[in-house]
């Protein structure tokens, strides 16, 4: 089979899959949410409307962290850090190098792939908690090197200096972002139904079975590890034009554990989990910011109680919600 012909039967594959997804209950939920933040712009604006912006680029976040850590088993704390370098990337092109905003969105992508490949080399000789202690070493060099090197980043402080999108204007910002996570969504679903997806699912299960079927472990952990991270890459550049800034904060380890928060409590094992949990603990964190720091403590504990009750997550739960909590009641 040519690499055209794999190209339109993976397409195929992906569209039967869609279709017969959207049936499910699940996909009346996306298909609803979708419609939702489509028509979103005509009833909110100002503030709102950015809220919804930084919440629609979490979902495309977490589902490509989901991507790596939920499908290929590597629990990697240096997401935030890509999602980061995507958006230093982004910032500097556009302010310094003078590239259109639109295709430093995409090249900061490109970058926080480059820069994914030198953690995930040593990582595809890692597993279980090395993993995390490396990219977490990872993420704390990157933040460091954010706030030491000031005439390039701007430090503490942050960096302005690179033109609003869109001319600042809001509306077309939302659905840019709107249009772009959306393609990138379909994009690893349609990596994850077909043979990719399969051969992730088995590399997470039983590496060493995968390989004996004579699948290249090292190649597709790498490639899943660059692609996850190349669209985090994206999702920072959007999320810089979202908020006019990109400063050491944004890819802190608080931020990453926010992150793998959302995509605990949504479910680790399905893309739609990464909607799902970032919906969920992104109106947590918003509705709640009244309580300052107590907020923290109330996912937190929702965080545990999804992963006693609901270990799959929210979005994968096999039993319906009511059937769980009777479980939870009737447990002796």
């Amino acid at each position: 089979m040519t690499a055209l012909e794999t190209l339109r039967s993976g397409i195929a594959r992906t569209g039967d899959r869609l279709v017969e997804d959207a049936r499910s209950r699940n996909g009346v939920v996306f298909a609803v949410l979708a419609l939702l933040a489509l028509l979103a712009p005509q009833l909110v604006g100002g503030y709102t409307l950015d809220l919804l912006t930084q919440l629609i680029i979490a979902i495309l976040v977490v589902t490509s962290w989901i991507f790596i850590a939920g499908y290929f088993g590597m629990f990697s704390f240096a997401h935030a850090a890509l999602y980061g370098i995507g958006a230093y990337a982004t910032a500097l092109l556009a302010g310094q190098a003078g590239v259109h905003p639109v295709l430093a969105v995409l090249l900061g992508g490109v970058v926080a792939g480059i820069f994914a490949i030198p953690i995930a080399l040593p990582v595809l000789r890692l597993s279980g908690a090395y993993v995390g202690m490396a990219t977490l070493a990872f993420a704390e060099i990157v933040y460091r090197l954010t706030i030491h090197f000031r005439d390039l980043t701007g430090g503490p402080t942050g960096y302005t200096g690179f033109p609003a999108l869109f001319g600042g204007n809001r509306l077309a910002l939302y659905y840019f972002v709107f249009a772009v996570v959306v393609v990138l969504l379909v994009v690893q679903y349609g990596l994850l139904v077909n043979r990719f997806g399969l051969v992730a699912r088995a590399i997470r299960e039983a590496p060493d079975a995968a390989r004996m079927l004579g699948n290249n472990v090292p190649r597709y952990k790498l490639v899943g590890f660059v692609v996850g991270s190349a669209i985090a890459g994206v999702a920072g550049g959007l999320q810089i034009y979202t908020i006019q800034i990109i400063s050491p904060p944004m890819i802190e380890v608080n931020r990453m554990i926010e992150f793998m928060a959302m995509g605990i409590i949504g479910g680790l094992r399905t893309i739609g989990g990464g909607i799902f949990g970032a919906v969920i603990v992104f109106g947590l964190n918003e509705g709640l910011r009244d309580l300052g720091e107590i907020r923290l403590v109330i996912w937190g504990a929702m965080l545990i109680l999804v992963t006693i009750y609901f270990p799959d997550g929210l979005a994968a739960s096999s039993l319906d919600p009511r059937d769980r909590l009777r479980e939870l009641f009737d447990r002796k």
